[in-house]
Formats: C-alpha cells, structure tokens, sequence
C-alpha cells in the first residue's frame, strides 16, 4: 500500500516540531501528533490562574541550536529571547550574598568581599567552562563519536574534564570560597541524580556552557511570553513549509510491516500511514511501549531496560503578590538581584548532602534549588505589581521510598517554600497560587519517563556515542528527541539529526 504521509512524528515537543519542520521543508508530506490539546512538550507557556502566563516545565533558554534559529526562520514566527542578566545570586544565611552577571568588575567587587584570590580564579574557571561549551557545541550537530575519537580530538586534560571530572573538581581547582564553588557547580547537577562529588557531573556542566544564546558562548535567556514561544514559533514554521500538525491524538503503537515501520495505530484505532517514523517520545516509550515485543533483538531491549532515568526534579510555580525581599538584599521593589537565577547553593557539602538524602532512598533535606523570576523583565508573564517564582528543586527521586502521594507533593512544596523564606521571609504570605510538579507528575503530563527532564541521564555511558542515535534498529523508524544523542535542554538538535538521518536514508534508497 502507497504511504498517506512521507513522515509521521510522533510527540510535538521542541525536537519533534524540528524535525517535522526539517522534513516539511524539504517538501516531505509531514504529519505532527501530539497527546496534548497543546503543542510543545516541556517547552510551552501555560496558564494555570487567570492572568498568567506560566512556563509548565522548561524555563530559560541557552541551548537552542542558532542554525536551527536561522535555517527555520524562528524570528519570523514571532519567537524572540534576551539575555538573563545578572546570571546568579545566591544568598547566605549569615545575610551575605554573590550576585554575578556580565559585568566583570562587578563581578571582581562581588568575590573579593569573600577572599580577594578567588577574583583571578573566577576567571579561570570561567574560561575553562567556555573552552569546554565550546567543545561541546562543536558536536552537537554531529554523528556522536566515540570516548576515544573525543579524547583523541580533545587532549587529554578537556578530555579528563567532559568524561570523568565531577563538577566540584572542576569548581574546587580554580576557587575556595565555599558559595563560590557552589554557584558554580550547580550547572553540573540541573535534572540529574547525582552530586557535586560524582564523577561525569563535569560533563553536566560544560553541556549547560554549549549554547550561544545572543552570540555569547554559555550565555542563558529569557523567551519573550515564556518558553511557548519557542514551539508556537516551531509549529508556525512546520505549517508555513506545508507540514500538519494533529493535536489530542495520542499513538497507541507503531506500525510496522515486514519489521519496517510503517505508520502509526492512535489510542482511537485510528490507522496513519507513512514511509518513515520519528518519536519524539523517551525511548522506553519508544522501544518498549510502543513496538511489539518481539520488534528489538534482547541486548538492545536490555540496554533500554537499563538506561538510566531516573527524575528527581521538582518543579514548583508560585504566583507571587510582591517580590522577594531578601534578607541580604532587602526590598521588595525591583533590582539587580530579582532578575537573576536565585541559588540555595551555600557549599559543595551541602550539595553532596543533599544528593546523599535522596541517594539512601528519601528525598533530600537540604535541596538545591533554581529559582527565576521572569516577571521583572517581561510585563506579560503576570498581572500588574505581580510576580511568577519558579522554581527547580533537587533531589526528590521518582522513586522515593513510600512513593509521591497528593500530599507528599505538598509537603516537598512546603519544604521548598520554608527553604527559601530564609532568605526572603516574607514569601509565606506572598504567595497567592502555586503549581506543583513531581516527577511522577512531568511523567503524566509531558511524557517524561520516570520524570527526567533529559530522557535519561546526561553522564558518561550515556553521553556522545553511548547515547542512542536517531536511527533505530527498526527500519524507518527513528528517535528525534532528547535520549537521542546530544541529549536533553532545549536544544533541537536531536531533532534535526533525525531528520538529517531520514532524508539521506531517503536519498539512499532512490
């Protein structure tokens, strides 16, 4: 039977809606399906209260590829981003504070007050953790290439620091004032279950250096009316190149003829045919909830069965009816620090102890937290003289002992609700709303399995040539999202790797 679409994708996430897009420009017939009444995945602005506009899960933007800005003319279908700017604060409780952004010699003023010789060694940190993003952008548009091709590109030093140093080493060996080190070891450990002191969290740092946001190598952003604008730029891109996009269809199973896929069956029964599959999907889902059983040979069904995934990531949004008055910064009118990425990061150990709570089996005591504030930057976000906090807490496993009850997901908001009011007291009675997501809820809601915002851990084993590819062992069917490699963050470039893949298989069989 003749092919209804040239391509099917499955999920409308980021990465899914790029590589429709990629397809559709290339003149493919592209059908797009999402679960959703909403596209976008864990890239989408929401409102949960009358009023705002709240991104769900994924908040900043860094890693979204500037040839996919380009080549899908993202500006054009109204997606606009701007700097974050400063970078970070990060309180104390002894009513210190670090605040440090663009400004160098702020920035200088900033460390000196806690020991004058971490002023150099900020920036030789800092000019490690570009090398390193560099290096990391350099192949995120590649085929992933093995530990030994990297190391033998690399050297042995950025070797040693992309594929086997924890981020505290690589923090520890330029700095020694404790919220310094852990400042800067916190973009080693965003979305992952692990602490400053594992191995391989080096390579979570410098991932979280690779993009370019505004041309600057590591640099972080904000999207104008909140991550959707992101994917309603992407679905408006897919359906100018003539691509379609099907929304609340949620796809049963993957098709496949003589082992080949070859469409897609919707939980309705409803019956798509395509030439070639993309899933945007994890890919447990892919390859163990959507094929039949006997579709993958047992050691690739076994290496998804031991991919590691497991979320430990709670996302909290809490509408706010004032600002955050810091005790170290006071005031609940705006300034520098409201703009920043709020840290409760004081030290290394409290990290690691922190990692070590949820590691025995509960969740940790002593949470990391990131918290952004969009509102002072972006009028839209929420209503006159408020303010949206959100906030990515660690670690809170999916699979804590006990399990996640209504009120266990309560309690873990509260925890992170009185961990910040000491440092901003007044956030109790400032909050008028707020949404609670635990992992078991980003795996309901967006499809994340076992709740890791990456599709599975960014470490090594997982990483480069370890991480699964867009091509599949099933013939026309390939994996475009974030357990593809180069892996999770709001990057699109699984997406146009599969999509790549797919058109030179396509021009191979002509």
């Amino acid at each position: 039977m003749s092919a209804r679409y040239d391509a099917i994708v499955l999920g409308c996430g980021h990465n899914g809606l790029v590589a429709a897009a990629y397809l559709a420009k290339r003149g493919m017939r592209v059908l797009a399906l999402e679960r959703r009444e909403v596209v976008g995945g864990a890239c989408v602005t929401e409102s949960p209260w009358p009023g705002w506009r709240v991104s769900t899960a994924a908040y900043v933007v860094s890693l979204l590829h500037p040839r996919v800005v380009q080549e899908l003319q993202l500006p054009r279908f109204g997606y606009a981003a701007y700097r974050k700017d400063p970078a970070s604060f990060t309180p104390l409780d002894d009513g210190r504070s670090l605040l440090l952004g663009s400004d160098d010699a702020a920035n200088a003023c900033e460390v000196a007050r806690f020991d004058p010789a971490d002023v150099e060694g900020l920036s030789r940190f800092d000019r490690l953790a570009v090398r390193l993003g560099e290096l990391v952008h350099e192949t995120l548009l590649e085929p992933a290439r093995s530990r030994e091709e990297l190391a033998a590109r690399w050297g042995a030093d950025d070797a040693h620091a992309l594929l086997e140093a924890s981020a505290a080493e690589l923090t520890r060996c330029h700095v020694r004032t404790p919220v310094l080190q852990a400042t800067l070891a916190t973009d080693g450990l965003i979305g992952t279950f692990a602490g400053p002191e594992q191995p391989g969290t080096g390579y979570v740092l410098a991932h979280h250096y690779a993009g370019r946001a505004h041309n600057v190598q590591g640099a972080w952003g904000f999207v104008r009316g909140g991550m959707g604008g992101i994917t309603r730029a992407l679905a408006l891109a897919l359906r100018s190149a003539g691509g379609e996009i099907r929304t609340e269809a949620e796809v049963e199973r993957i098709a496949l003829r003589e082992g080949r896929a070859c469409g897609v069956v919707l939980r309705d029964g409803t019956e798509i045919e395509a030439a070639r599959v993309l899933s945007n999907a994890t890919p447990h889902r892919t390859f163990l909830e959507l094929l039949p059983r006997d579709a993958l040979d047992a050691p690739f069904a076994e290496r998804v069965r031991g991919w590691r995934c497991e979320g430990v990531s709670l996302k909290v949004n809490f509408a706010l009816g004032e600002a955050p008055d810091f005790t170290a910064r006071p005031g609940t009118e705006l300034q520098a620090h409201h703009r920043a990425t709020v840290h409760v990061a004081p030290s290394l150990e409290y990290l690691q102890r922190g990692y070590e709570d949820a590691a025995a089996g509960g969740v940790s005591q002593s949470p990391m937290l990131e918290c952004f504030m969009q509102s002072p930057t972006d009028a839209t976000i929420a209503p006159p003289g408020k303010h949206l906090l959100s906030v990515f807490a660690q670690w809170f496993p999916y699979g804590r002992e006990g399990g996640w009850s209504a009120a266990r997901r309560e309690e873990a908001a509260d925890a992170v609700l009185a961990t910040l009011a000491r440092y901003a007291p007044n956030l109790p009675n400032a909050v008028e709303a707020r949404q609670v997501l635990a992992p078991p809820d980003l795996e309901e809601l967006l499809g994340l399995h076992r709740g890791h915002i990456f599709h599975g851990e960014l470490l090594p084993g997982q990483i480069f040539g370890e991480r699964f590819e867009a091509r599949t062992p099933v013939e026309g069917l390939y994996l475009c999202g974030s357990g593809a490699h180069p892996g999770g963050c709001v990057i699109g470039a699984p997406g146009y790797l599969a999509a790549r893949a797919a058109v030179e298989d396509l021009a191979a069989a002509l």
